[in-house]
């Protein structure tokens, strides 16, 4: 039992952190600036880790009732490109119905649902699926199985899950006061925007950028101001009143 927890927890960590590489990557190239992804601090994207360890699943299954390998890998890969729109979709409707936050927007996308899912990310995830399941799969397991044998791996995954922990909780406690501001405005919030305005904030103040990793101060930072704003604006309505 500890054997399999660990090889899944050694798997969240590090698909966690590889897809916040990717989306690091990828967000610097289509919009030519440094972007921290996700809404944690560190590097981190918890999707990532849930769907590492569910793809990690899925490549193990043996499915003896196909007639061949070939249909047995086909009916992986779509498992795979199907669950991880789900998740995608489940992640980004809890933050949308719940936080009233927008963690990313498909809006303008073909057939998108709700602006979180559309079929050009779908088939995206099914090309990262297909890579996961050729590429990183066979060294992965290896790695994975082998974990418990070596105590600094295991001390170094208790400290990365401690530290995910603390971030977690920081940051769901920062959505939870950008929830309160989007109900106050009775919208929703994009979180890529409140980066940006929280960003130009931070400069105009200091006179200096602030570091990618820092965003969660700026951003609490810039939302001090709009509240003082607004407690100015009711304060005077109510002396006109």
């Amino acid at each position: 039992m500890m054997e399999i927890l660990l090889e899944y927890l050694f798997l969240l960590c590090s698909c966690a952190t590889a897809g916040w590489i990717l989306e690091f990557i990828y967000r610097g190239i289509c919009h030519q600036k440094v972007v921290n992804p996700g809404f944690l601090t560190g590097c981190c994207l918890p999707i990532y880790g849930v769907g590492g360890a569910i793809l990690y699943f899925l490549s193990g299954l043996k499915l003896r009732f196909l007639p061949n390998e070939a249909c047995r890998v086909a009916v992986i890969l779509v498992l795979a490109m199907l669950l991880m729109t789900l998740i995608e979709l489940v992640g980004g409707l809890i933050s949308l119905k719940y936080f009233r936050v927008r963690l990313w927007d498909y809006s303008k996308r073909w057939l998108n649902y709700k602006g979180v899912i559309c079929p050009l990310f779908s088939a995206i995830w099914g090309a990262i699926c297909a890579g996961y399941y050729f590429f990183l799969y066979p060294s992965l397991h290896k790695v994975a199985t082998r974990v418990i044998d070596y105590p600094w791996a295991i001390l170094l995954i208790g400290i990365y899950v401690g530290i995910f922990l603390v971030d977690f909780c920081h940051s769901i406690g920062l959505m939870q006061r950008l929830r309160a501001y989007a109900g106050q405005l009775r919208t929703h919030l994009s979180l890529d925007q409140i980066k940006a305005n929280a960003k130009e904030y931070f400069k105009a103040q200091t006179g200096k950028a602030h570091a990618p990793l820092n965003f969660h101060k700026s951003i609490a930072k810039y939302l001090n101001e709009l509240h003082g704003y607004r407690d100015e604006i009711q304060q005077k309505w109510g002396k006109k009143k």
